[in-house]
This record gives C-alpha cells, structure tokens and sequence, in this order.
C-alpha cells in the first residue's frame, strides 16, 4: 500500500501501473496480492482522496508508488508510459 514491491509476481506491479495510467493518474490499484495470479483485497488511492477508506493514501500514495515501480515486461508488453519522474498525479504528467 506504500511502496512494497514484490519482486516474485509481475502482474501486480503491471495492473497499478496501468490502473494509474488508464484513470489519467487519478486512481490507482495497489497493495494487491493473492496466490499465482488470482488476486485480491486491493486498495485504491485516489488523486481527490475522496473514498475507498483509511487506506487510501490519495496522491501520496501514488507518489510512492511511482518512486518505487520499475516497468516490467508485462508494462512494456503494455506499451505504457515510464513512471520514473511522474509528478504530481493531479498534474496528469505520466
């Protein structure tokens, strides 16, 4: 939920990315996790903080994300943008 990386699974890491880059940087779903690649209890940070409960971390929460993601295949195979210097996520910059 603020900054965690498991390095085992790619698909988390690629389903937040893609999560934050399809919302406009506006949400983003974290602190996913599961066995193999069924997955569950995530938590949504929002850019407006507004709802999805305590956890929701709003824009720092996606910041931390961004500082500690690094795009794997699955990103790639994606085509989404580099995370590395997003910013602000109301600025919208990905």
């Amino acid at each position: 939920n603020f900054g965690y990386v498991n390095k085992d699974r790619n698909t988390p890491q690629a389903f937040s990315h893609f999560t934050y880059q399809m919302s406009g940087c506006k949400l983003l779903i974290c602190d996913i996790q599961g066995v193999d690649d069924m997955y569950t209890d995530p938590q949504i940070h929002s850019a407006n903080r507004k709802g999805f409960g305590k956890g929701n971390l709003g824009e720092k929460g996606m910041i931390r994300f961004c500082e500690t993601h690094m795009c794997n295949p699955i990103c790639k195979y994606l085509g989404l943008k580099s995370l590395n210097g997003c910013g602000s996520p109301m600025s919208g910059s990905t």
